[in-house]
């Protein structure tokens, strides 16, 4: 991470609460979407499109000052330099080049062959950043009016051939996918995409989608559609396929096709269809949110949090970076706002627990082989009685290659979408001997729930009381509960008992929170590293210098 980019969900954080206090989140931007969701989400797809930083920092002010289209501003023109403070200067130039730039003239590359023609004063670097921060724009907001897909590929595939050459803009990954798109390719996708999904024949309804995968080569959402297909008539090698190709395009293009899912939840769908979903009806849905259902239990789709939209997630997190930032805040414990605040939770409320569970077998069979010489007794300062021994996959974002390749099938479940591989999270093995007792304590964070797969559990008074319920471990199944609650645990048998503890998200956490809450993770534990160093150097340099003898007096 570089240094610029260390300050990306602090100004981000800013930025937003002043949005939000400026009314975006009470503006409508159409589709029952606020101003602020335009404005997070084409930050987001700039991020998506690897752009620097301060690209997607502009495309979250991008439109403040109005545009041709949409006259009403934000922000008047007079408060720039405010906006430039919190934004950074480079940022605010490219939102005010947005408003003053005549769209037409810049998307038909006037600004080439008669520089400062279009707008005063802008160099050829800041009118290409502009016509990215177009692109952005329209993949954001096209879509039909139910949200299906809407006609933009062939329009971004022209815009992207006026930044072939750019020095300023790194193309997307996508766009020489597009080099070839012709006119009709487009909207023969979206009938054949509509067609398909509403045929209730199998046949015809695969024929079609896989027609529109062909015709638009980088729309994912027909693969995963032809993913479900093959799974339900127990094709697992065209299932993984199809999976494999959805999730290939949903990650190169940035955003979602049909929009009548989040971005996410496309990539989480091709992903759980990389594996068996199991026996379902032979007739698929037609609607995309049905299928999420169906695939997710609508577990995670049903809890108020998980349909948080983007700039409301927005808003929650720049509230708890400002908590971060309070220097009265108790120290160690920063707990994220609003988020549920039961103990326990329903294994089925993850989609993770749902598969450690459903591979069991492996799972134990890998954890049982690890050698005896992998274990250390566990060393965080909480007070117990006996012996707790541990062995870690990922510790507090480190991964442990040894032990992930000792355990394919584990490490295959715990580095998909879901478990907490940051600098908060722990994924590992916990031993208690018999006869041990670890005291009552609290975690750091509710920003995880802690999922523990009981591999081998003794029978007898072997449990942990989470608030004022216990539980006891069984073989085989998922405990899931939130460890900023005070628990115990205790094991009051003749033999060991041992689970696979994985730290997860919290399920009430937005993906638009938990991707700003990763790089969060990501830089402090960069950061705290660097200082190390730094003062490691240091005090080894000072050791080493001679010091001068002191003057006796006498």
């Amino acid at each position: 991470m570089t240094h610029a980019e260390s300050r990306e969900d602090a100004t981000t954080a800013r930025v937003i609460s002043f949005l939000d206090a400026e009314g975006a989140a009470r503006e409508s931007h159409g589709h029952r979407r606020s101003l602020l969701d335009h404005l997070c989400e084409t930050a987001a797809i700039l991020g998506r499109w690897q752009q620097p930083l301060w690209l997607q920092h502009a495309g979250l002010i991008h439109s403040v000052y109005g545009t041709e289209a949409r006259r009403r501003r934000l922000i008047t023109r007079a408060r720039r330099g405010e906006l430039a403070d919190l934004a950074g200067e480079h940022a605010e130039r490219l939102a005010y080049l947005f408003a003053v730039t005549p769209r037409r003239r810049l998307l038909t590359g006037t600004y080439r062959w008669a520089p400062g023609a279009v707008a005063p004063g802008a160099n050829r670097e800041e009118l290409d950043a502009v016509l990215m921060l177009h692109l952005a724009n329209l993949a954001e907001q096209a879509r039909a009016p139910d949200g299906a897909p809407g006609l933009w590929l062939a329009i971004a595939s022209r815009m992207t051939s006026l930044l072939a050459d750019s020095l300023a803009i790194a193309l997307p990954s996508w766009a020489a996918a597009l080099a070839d798109l012709t006119p009709e390719d487009e909207p023969l996708a979206r009938e054949a995409y509509r067609d398909g999904l509403e045929s209730t024949d199998p046949t015809s309804r695969a024929d079609e989608l896989a027609r529109a995968a062909v015709a638009c080569p980088v729309a994912g959402e027909p693969c995963v559609w032809l993913a479900d297909a093959a799974w339900r008539r127990c094709d697992s090698v065209a299932g993984r396929a199809w999976a494999q190709r959805a999730e290939q395009r949903l990650m190169a293009l940035g955003v979602a096709w049909d929009k009548r899912l989040q971005y996410e939840r496309w990539l989480a769908l091709a992903r759980r269809l990389t594996e068996n979903p199991g026996d379902r009806q032979p007739l698929p849905p037609a609607d995309p949110r049905d299928l999420a259902a169906e695939l997710f239990d609508d577990a995670t789709t049903s809890r108020p949090a998980r349909g948080l939209e983007p700039a409301a997630a927005a808003r929650r997190l720049a509230r708890y970076m400002d908590a971060l930032a309070d220097a009265t805040a108790p120290e160690g414990r920063v707990l994220y706002p609003d988020l549920e605040t039961e103990a326990w939770f329903q294994p089925d409320c993850s989609p993770v627990a749902v598969e450690l569970e459903r591979r069991f077998s492996a799972i134990r069979a890998e954890i049982m082989a690890l050698e005896p010489s992998r274990y250390a007794p566990e060393s965080e300062r909480i007070e117990r009685t006996g012996d707790w021994d541990v062995v870690f996959l990922y510790e507090r974002g480190r991964r442990h290659d040894e032990v992930c390749e000792a355990c394919p099938v584990t490490t295959s479940v715990i580095e998909g979408e879901g478990p907490m591989r940051t600098a908060a999270g722990l994924i590992y093995v916990s031993r208690m001997r018999a006869g041990s007792h670890i005291s009552a304590h609290r975690g750091p964070t509710n920003l995880r729930l802690r999922c523990h797969l009981g591999i081998k559990v003794p029978d007898g008074d072997c449990a942990i009381r989470v608030d004022d319920e216990t539980r006891s471990w069984s073989e085989g199944r998922c405990l899931v509960f939130d460890d900023s609650h005070e628990h115990e645990a205790w094991n009051r048998t003749a033999e060991d008992r041992i689970v696979l503890i994985v730290d997860l998200w919290h399920i009430g956490l937005s993906p638009h929170e938990v991707h700003r809450l990763s790089g969060l993770h990501r830089y402090a534990a960069a950061y705290a590293s660097r200082l190390q160093r730094y003062w490691s150097v240091n005090e080894a340099a000072r050791e080493s210098t001679p010091r001068p003898h002191s003057r006796i007096r006498g």
